[in-house]
């Protein structure tokens, strides 16, 4: 009997390990966060459009649940939060000319470097026969476009009173599919691991994701 529970907890163990998949991301920490905050309320602060978006809603609660979690307390309009915190999110599609001569990587000043993935194009561009490259038809070069994704979150904390930041962080994850909303709750875990983290870094974060 004993042998039979140790397989089938193998076994388990095995098909658990099979459905997960590592989630990517990189994290930028800026920050003033005092040694010990004593009051952690806030409310959020919304940009033109924010309002009664559905979702921008959704993401909020998302939000709100892991702030809690650390410790965080929303409190309703027309009291008097320490804390105000905005939220932010874009997805920016890329498409990088390959060659086989480098390998494409993306360097966004905002978001920083990010090595590309993703679906292969072949193009054939016409260029003048006396720019010959080995190895090409003459007159034409084979250029491959390279589509992806870069998903973007950022968090920013701020004072209510004085409106000193104390924490603006960035997360994104560059993917295949354009839809942010299957990864934003694991930007949002990226974002706030082991918040609010090392001043002035930027890091790869990596999240392990049953699926």
């Amino acid at each position: 009997m004993k042998k039979l529970s140790l397989f089938l907890t193998l076994v388990c163990s095995l098909i658990l390990s099979g459905c997960a998949t590592t989630f990517s991301s990189q994290v930028s920490v800026f920050h003033e966060w005092p040694g010990s905050t004593q009051d952690k309320s806030y409310i959020f602060e919304r940009a033109p459009g924010q309002e009664n978006n559905p979702e921008h809603q959704l993401y909020e609660d998302l939000l709100r649940s892991r702030l809690q979690n650390l410790g965080f307390k929303e409190v309703t309009v027309g009291t008097s939060p320490s804390l105000k915190v905005e939220l932010q999110y874009a997805t920016t599609l890329r498409e990088i000319q390959y060659s086989p001569f480098w390998q494409p990587g993306i360097y966004d000043p905002y978001w920083g470097l990010h090595f590309s993935r993703g679906i292969y194009r072949r193009h054939y561009i016409y260029y003048p026969p006396y720019w010959g490259w080995p190895g090409y038809p003459r007159g034409w070069m084979d250029i491959s476009m390279r589509s992806t994704y870069l998903h973007q979150l950022q968090i920013r904390i701020t004072e209510m009173n004085g409106n000193k930041k104390l924490a603006d962080i960035k997360a994104s994850s560059e993917q295949l599919n354009p839809e942010i909303s299957l990864y934003l709750p694991y930007l949002m875990d990226s974002a706030l691991k082991d918040f609010p983290g090392k001043n002035g870094s930027t890091s790869k974060v990596e999240l392990t994701v049953n699926q």
